[in-house]
């Protein structure tokens, strides 16, 4: 399937704007999302590449309605990791796909296997963006940098803080279970500081291209 930047993308009802970026899962190492620039108001949206129906290099012919199209999550491009964001940088992207236009899914595996939660599994089919905030019961520990997944069923098992948090360059990984409260902007979380400093650390599973 060939998913060109900057492509018209077409609904069953017409022209619904123009292709921005391609998002790449870096677990299941395959593109999972494009996002669309719409002409209605310039809006962003991040549309699942299941809704492509077929596409060339100069259209994307999407399965739905231009309706259903500003249903989507709308794109924040904070929301997902860049081409510079990785220690030792992750694979090139696709033939013709400029590094600028490709951005990644923040999430990872575990070295030793997946790591289902104990209870609250229901926190894992919610929306939580990288870079939200954090917060013990006596204040804020820091912002997500990645989230751990099953890889199976990429529901999410813990979230990863790393830098720019109370514990330095330290990573912490907070299982879900320890979740009181989500947003898409914001976690609370049932411990304070003290016991988030206490957890036992999840390692990570690097990439094949990546130093940690």
């Amino acid at each position: 399937m060939d998913i060109s930047m900057h492509a018209n993308v077409t609904c069953f009802d017409g022209v619904v704007g123009k292709s921005t970026h391609i998002i790449v899962d870096l677990v299941k190492e395959e593109v999972s999302h494009f996002v669309v620039k719409t002409d209605h108001h310039s809006q962003q949206f991040v549309v699942p590449i299941e809704k492509v129906k077929d596409s060339d290099r100069m259209v994307i012919l999407l399965d739905c309605r231009k309706e259903d199209v500003y249903q989507f999550l709308p794109f924040k491009e904070t929301h997902f990791k860049g081409y510079d964001a990785y220690e030792g940088e992750p694979p090139a992207p696709a033939p013709g796909i400029a590094a600028s236009y490709t951005l990644y899914q923040p999430y990872r595996a575990s070295e030793s296997g997946t790591h289902s939660p104990t209870n609250n599994d229901s926190l894992t089919e919610l929306a939580v963006n990288k870079g939200a905030k954090v917060l013990a019961t006596d204040g804020e520990v820091g912002k997500i940098d990645e989230f751990l997944i099953n890889p199976d069923t990429h529901q999410i098992t813990h979230l990863i803080l790393r830098q720019h948090n109370i514990f330095g360059r330290w990573i912490v990984t907070i299982p879900v279970s320890d979740i009181e409260q989500v947003d898409m902007d914001s976690v609370q979380l049932k411990l304070d500081k003290a016991a988030i400093k206490e957890l036992p650390s999840v390692a990570l599973k690097p990439f094949s291209w990546e130093v940690l």
